[in-house]
């Protein structure tokens, strides 16, 4: 038998248009602003506010079946021609989500040793406080995931005997920001889901995980860059949500995903 359990006050987010290129991260905070906290405000105001950096030449940037997709005021977000430095990195989100809340949400940025033990206490910390509508937001190195389109056979199979068999490779490589959306629970073993940018992944833009894939994802081991997750909080309930992840072990410190931190 198995069972999903979803964050209740992520439902809002299920249906949602493909993001803009190169834009996952001022994306989610665009829509966590107006999805948790009436904001009215677009991934571009975002990526501005959070100085991202985008390629100044074209590249394929997509995953498969995705359309590459900009919008209104892409061309005041400023570009390189190194592409590792191309992003958004931790530390502008966070100033961005201060700036255009008015101080009314922040990320709280976390690091841990020991991601898969992490993972399980965050879903157990967002489970058993639905009401301080904790978001976790992923900077993972989608290079590691398993390929987004399992087949029922395949997941049953995995949650039934904890065997991975016949998993296909991922759908893309790339930095990525993500929302740990959900768990589903089998006899055996369990899957988180994942919440996409782009509905062409997965059942729109609704994938699973394994807890070691992810954690291997957030680590990057064989990459410079970092990842971690960043909690998406109210102002109301940030020093509650700190100390509770605090006495869990872990650390409250930004990462280094590639893209430079802003200036000033």
């Amino acid at each position: 038998m198995c069972t999903l359990a979803l964050l209740p006050y992520l439902e809002p987010l299920l249906t949602r248009p493909q993001q803009p290129d190169n834009l996952c991260g001022p994306y989610w905070i665009a829509l966590l602003l107006q999805v948790l906290g009436g904001i009215s405000t677009s991934a571009i105001e975002v990526a501005i506010a959070a100085q991202t950096i985008l390629p100044n030449r074209a590249g394929t940037w997509t995953p498969p079946g995705a359309q590459s997709l900009r919008g209104e005021g892409y061309d005041q977000i400023p570009t390189v021609s190194a592409i590792e430095h191309c992003g958004t990195s931790l530390a502008g989100l966070m100033q961005a989500t201060q700036k255009l809340s008015h101080g009314e949400f922040c990320l709280l940025p976390l690091q841990t040793p020991h991601w898969e033990v992490g993972l399980t206490q965050l879903w157990q910390l967002c489970q058993t406080r639905l009401d301080w509508q904790i978001v976790p937001l992923l900077n993972s190195h989608t290079g590691y995931f398993w390929g987004s389109q399992l087949s029922p056979a395949q997941l049953l199979g995995y949650l039934n005997s904890g065997q991975r068999n016949d998993i296909s490779p991922p759908d893309w490589s790339v930095g990525h920001f993500a929302l740990l959306a959900g768990q589903i629970r089998g006899t055996l073993a369990s899957l988180y889901a994942i919440l996409d940018t782009y509905p062409q992944l997965g059942w729109a833009g609704l994938h699973l995980q394994p807890s070691s894939v992810l954690a291997a994802s957030l680590v990057r081991p064989d990459y410079q860059s970092q990842g971690g997750v960043a909690l998406f909080v109210s102002r109301a309930v940030r020093s509650h949500v700190e100390q509770a992840v605090i006495d869990r072990g872990f650390e409250v410190a930004v990462w280094d995903n590639g893209t430079p931190a802003p200036a000033g």
